[in-house]
């Protein structure tokens, strides 16, 4: 039989994920009074790529609240691990440097590239170290 994860990891996710979306809330804009059309423009993503983050988010927050309801086990345990993990990629890739030489005004080097590529593989390898520890 699977163990019960304890009900405090699943309201955990769901604190992170609040905190999440009001992050990307804040990162696009939205509680600007009156934003620019320039700025808005450039920080906003496409519609269909804000559709996708309202599902991860509201699957997550869900899937987290349903297994508080009905004890949840290491499955839901690892659904949930990795909605919280695709929800705060966002916030990553807009935190670390451009992956192109040429996106930002002053010169890339090569070393930013590098040094984003390193933090999405070590992000993406501590999400799956989290994963494999719950599954295990």
């Amino acid at each position: 039989m699977a163990m019960a994860v304890p009900v405090q990891y699943f309201q955990s996710v769901v604190a992170i994920e609040l905190a999440v979306a009001g992050a990307l809330l804040f990162q696009i804009g939205f509680f600007e009074l009156r934003p620019s059309l320039e700025t808005e423009e450039r920080t906003r993503p496409g519609a269909w790529v804000r559709l996708l983050m309202a599902v991860i988010i509201g699957a997550t927050v869900f899937g987290a609240l349903e297994a508080m309801v009905h004890p949840g086990g290491r499955a839901e345990a690892i659904a949930v691990t990795i909605g919280l993990g695709l929800s705060v990629l966002p916030l990553l890739i807009r935190t670390l440097p451009p992956l192109t030489l040429a996106a930002a005004t002053p010169p890339r080097r090569l070393s930013d590239v590098a040094a984003t590529v390193v933090g999405l593989v070590l992000y993406v390898g501590a999400v799956v170290a989290l994963i494999l520890l719950l599954s295990g």
